[in-house]
């Protein structure tokens, strides 16, 4: 079971003094801070919300980032290594939503609207269709924060802990299978509007990101409400503290490789050990693995294929175990949008 949590991850939102709402990303935070992104902001002289963010791609998140400089300045962090990032400071949160916390306040009383029932009756599904207890269940997203519209919004779904994700994963493939079940996947204009957003968004054409989706298993139709899915890490899975490691990009570059163990891709964010890496352009050096801030590129890609990937070059460095290693890292603010994780053959 759960029990009251200080910790602060993923997908978790808190709401600031300035009745700011903020997305939490990852589970390495700052001394004193969580690293955030602002989503939601109070719109003036209004009872109401507006988006900041409204899409996790780069060009949105300067956007938002851009209007805290000049806005909320003590939410911006520089560390060590000289890189700018949101990040709330303790003191300024107000309160702290947790997603697991949602699905038992809402599985306790009466739904408030369609969406709150609709929310709690695909979670259940998911717990007695996998075996996975409903504790290891969270609800993210506008339904967390009670900022929903009953018609419009999504159904964003946490579940917690590898094993549990697996099962959840295993299952939901299975269940988009099956004619009966209200789970699907995107088809017709659904997905065609998908596809044509991400191609906008990314550097995709509409076919690569058709066959893109074909492979991603946990964002889908439910009684004609969309709905996704994300892995989160329970604290034992936890492995890194902040200031373990230092990093140092190295310039964009082009590289070719196989992947080697995809254990942990399935979270934010997405790591794949690769092997066989083939330079093609910048430094030339031995990339040990690909991480992705995307979640788009995330869990998609399986052990033994071959993919190709543009995005920043780092050098690790460990205080801890004196390990040294490169990887390449998409989704960062430096590849300004440009970089992505593709199969070497679609």
């Amino acid at each position: 079971m759960f029990q009251s949590r200080k910790t602060f991850k993923d997908r978790d939102y808190i709401l600031t003094v300035e009745d700011i709402f903020f997305t939490v990303v990852g589970y390495v935070h700052p001394p004193n801070r969580v690293v955030a992104y602002p989503k939601y902001a109070p719109e003036k002289r209004k009872k109401s919300y507006r988006r900041v963010l409204p899409f996790y791609t780069i060009g949105c998140l300067k956007e938002a980032l851009a209007h805290l400089k000049e806005e909320y300045p003590e939410y911006l962090y520089v560390d060590e290594n000289g890189l700018e990032f949101s990040a709330v400071p303790l003191e300024r949160i107000k309160t702290h939503y947790c997603p697991e916390k949602k699905v038992e306040e809402l599985l306790s009383r009466k739904p408030k609207d369609e969406l709150e029932a609709l929310a709690s009756k695909i979670v259940l599904e998911l717990s007695k269709e996998s075996g996975v207890p409903i504790e290891f269940f969270g609800l993210t997203g506008s339904i967390l924060i009670g900022l929903h519209h009953p018609k419009f919004s999504d159904v964003d779904i946490t579940v917690y802990g590898r094993k549990n994700s697996l099962k959840v994963k295993e299952t939901i493939l299975n269940l988009y299978e099956k004619r009966n079940s209200n789970f699907k996947k995107f088809s017709g204009e659904i997905l065609k509007s998908w596809c044509e957003d991400k191609a906008r968004l990314y550097p995709l054409t509409v076919t690569e990101a058709e066959k893109l989706y074909k492979r991603i298993w946990n964002r889908g139709i439910y009684s004609k409400k969309m709905f996704s899915i994300h892995p989160i890490r329970l604290d034992e899975e936890i492995k890194e503290r902040y200031g373990e490691k230092v990093y140092s990009q190295n310039g964009l570059v082009e590289a070719e490789a196989i992947v080697k163990d995809s254990t942990e891709s399935i979270f934010m964010p997405s790591t794949y050990l690769v092997e066989d890496v083939k330079v093609k352009s910048g430094l030339d050096v031995k990339v040990k693995e690909v991480v992705s801030y995307e979640g788009l590129y995330g869990g998609i890609f399986e052990e033994g294929e071959k993919i190709v990937v543009k995005g920043v070059l780092e050098k690790v460095e460990s205080r801890v175990s004196k390990e040294n290693y490169w990887r390449i890292v998409v989704g960062s603010l430096k590849a300004d949008g440009k970089d992505y994780i593709k199969p070497k053959k679609f």
